[in-house]
């Protein structure tokens, strides 16, 4: 049995938002994350672009990331993420994780 009592560096999952990505979904955006989330996982089904600023929305110049590949962010509490594709459409998962 393995004690995880006191452990720091272990995170959970508490939230998973799902996105539609598409070449015009740029400013369709998640709720507002957990004020105690400072990480998020975020998977795609295709290649996309994220953003994290609520007042921002992704472009093709935000942060690509590659399908079925898990990415993990830092983020502030309480902000949100935005995608968008380049072509196509994509499933986007965020994930916020806590300790």
């Amino acid at each position: 049995m393995i004690n995880l009592a006191g452990t720091t560096n272990v995170i959970r999952p508490v939230t998973t938002h799902t996105l539609s990505a598409t070449t015009s979904s740029g400013a369709t955006a998640t709720s507002a994350f957990n004020s105690d989330t400072n990480i998020v996982m975020v998977t795609a089904t295709a290649g996309c672009f994220v953003a994290f600023n609520p007042d921002r929305p992704a472009t093709t110049s935000s942060t690509y990331i590659a399908a079925g590949t898990p990415y993990f962010f830092r983020v502030e509490p309480e902000a949100m993420c935005a995608a968008i594709t380049g072509s196509s459409t994509s499933s986007v998962y965020i994930t916020e994780l806590t300790r």
